[in-house]
């Protein structure tokens, strides 16, 4: 079994125990960051999405220009541009990184969020229109004639694209969400699995439903657990500072960043 490790990028200092500081987009910052994820030997970095941050294509353009084996994962969240688009966009950043990419698919799971950018749909109805539009990624990337489609949540006629992803078939689809409704689309789409670093008994739960679903569906599913490793000297003196820092997220909210480190079995 290859495990692979995928940590994550930044426009600015920011975690959640850290206030950002200094301009929104400090572009050498970005350079950095990523360059030193390749220097460590990760396998690939999350670009996060933010419904009040930087352009994530763009900042995955820039993080795999000033790297050379680097592999990227675009946050994505449907429902903002057309699949069709979508699909394009993608598949054009595949070409531009040389085949690096993966796409980790956002459903969205804070209304608040989701309001800002214009999106009012309910919890499960946004699920429905993930899938929907994963399924119509994977067919534009995969199409060798122009096709049509009549949805619940998007209409086209003789959709095509020139550019085709360098990764065969498509980019590999990362997908997270612990309700039904995202089991359900993880088991039918998902070729990696996202969840949160949790008890390993409701990891191997959660593990266990997402294999199932995807059962139905003829399919395997890996899996990515996603983790804050605290360091120190020694084991009573990294719970000692993970003692501090929860009390430090407690005392100020935090400051939430999309994407982990993680670990890809």
């Amino acid at each position: 079994m290859s495990v692979e490790f995928i940590g994550m990028i930044g426009t600015q200092p920011a975690s959640e125990i850290h206030p950002p500081r200094g301009a929104t987009i400090d572009v050498d910052y970005v350079r950095r960051f990523s360059q030193a994820h390749e220097r460590a030997g990760f396998d690939r970095i999350l670009i996060g999405y933010f419904s009040n941050g930087a352009d994530g294509f763009i900042v995955a353009s820039y993080a795999a220009f000033v790297t050379q084996r680097l592999g990227l994962m675009l946050a994505h969240r449907p429902g903002f541009i057309a699949p069709t688009l979508a699909a394009r966009k993608l598949a054009t950043l595949d070409h531009f990184s040389g085949g690096r990419l993966a796409v980790h698919i956002i459903s969205g799971g804070d209304d608040t969020y989701q309001n800002r950018d214009g999106d009012f749909l309910a919890h499960d109805e946004r699920y429905a229109r993930a899938d929907e539009y994963v399924e119509v990624l994977r067919r534009i990337w995969t199409a060798d004639k122009p096709v049509d489609h009549q949805g619940r949540y998007y209409a086209f006629r003789r959709a095509f694209s020139d550019v085709k992803p360098v990764q065969k078939p498509y980019p590999p689809i990362y997908f997270g969400g612990s309700s039904d409704a995202a089991i359900a689309i993880a088991g039918k789409h998902a070729d990696v699995y996202a969840l949160w670093g949790e008890p390993l008994a409701e990891a191997a739960k959660t593990n266990a439903r997402v294999r199932a679903a995807a059962t139905l569906h003829g399919r395997g599913v890996r899996f990515s657990l996603s983790m804050r490793p605290i360091l120190a000297p020694s084991e009573d003196e990294a719970w000692s500072r993970a003692r501090r820092i929860i009390e430090t997220v407690r005392e100020t909210g935090g400051h939430a960043m999309l994407g982990a480190p993680s670990k890809t079995p």
